[in-house]
């Protein structure tokens, strides 16, 4: 199976962030990523002609940390989390990655979410057809990226995204009964080792151990530096758009379908309770 299968083997409904009726709740996203896992479901349950999958772009308008599910037994989770708060960022509770990653306008947020009654993808496959994607997306200036753990990076794991040694991203993916998505996180521009020096000196505050990664913010990087040129968000979400309709055919999604809202508006109360935890 390869990047291409994967790409072309499914109909592609493309929501982004910016015509989310909710996009200045910072839950929104995240409650989306929630119900999507559902609404494949209810599209491919009755479609005979057709394979769904859905790309969903989520750049947050606002600074922002996502915590992964190991960051809250932090000794000190709380004034770790209230020093985030100090420094400028939200602090929100991700449904998926195990580790905590940096969000602001220099970073794009992108999910697949699939099917797996339609288009079965064990735990590996998942991840490597983001590889994939992601070395397409960059083809223009042939570099090549590889996947590998970067152990003093933030949210290290064995699909980290790497281009000449440095971390670009990273890959993380959640499983729900029928549907998997597998979620990237890209840091296209800003300032990188400022995103590195925040969550070094949140992890020293929490007070973390040695199963937490003690984070060398010089071992990541974006994509900016990595091609040098300027590259913004809005072009690279371009350059990634480009490479499903080479190979697949994409339809702008709806927001607002009411079968969509409705699981929207049952994920949303859970997503935002499960927030209040990590509050200080």
């Amino acid at each position: 199976m390869t990047a291409f299968d994967y790409l072309e083997n499914h109909h592609w409904y493309v929501f982004e962030e910016k015509d989310n009726p909710h996009q200045d709740i910072g839950n929104s996203a995240l409650a989306y990523q929630d119900s999507f896992l559902r609404y494949i479901a209810y599209l491919n349950e009755s479609a005979t002609d057709k394979n769904f999958g859905i790309l969903h772009f989520y750049p947050l308008k606002h600074e922002a940390v996502l915590l992964g599910a190991k960051d809250t037994r932090l000794p000190q989770l709380l004034q770790a989390n209230q020093f985030l708060i100090d420094s400028g960022y939200a602090v929100l509770l991700r449904p998926h990655g195990g580790l905590a990653v940096v969000n602001d306008p220099g970073i794009i947020n992108i999910s697949l979410v699939t099917d797996m009654q339609k288009y079965p993808l064990d735990i590996d496959t998942a991840y490597e057809q983001m590889v994939r994607l992601i070395q397409l997306s960059l083809a223009q200036w042939d570099i090549t990226v590889e996947s590998y753990e970067i152990p003093d990076s933030y949210c290290p794991g064995r699909y980290d995204l790497v281009v000449s040694g440095q971390k670009i991203g990273g890959i993380a993916q959640r499983r729900f009964k029928t549907g998997v998505t597998t979620a990237a996180y890209i840091s296209v521009n800003g300032d990188q080792i400022h995103r590195g020096q925040l969550l070094r000196d949140y992890y020293v505050i929490g007070q973390a151990d040695a199963s937490y990664p003690k984070v060398n913010p010089a071992v990541m990087t974006t994509v900016e530096a990595v091609v040098g040129e300027a590259v913004s968000v809005e072009a690279y979400r371009g350059y990634l758009l480009e490479v499903f309709k080479r190979f697949s055919t994409v339809e702008k999604g709806d927001f607002m379908a009411a079968e969509l809202e409705a699981f929207y508006e049952k994920s949303f109360p859970k997503v935002f309770q499960r927030g209040l935890g990590v509050q200080p």
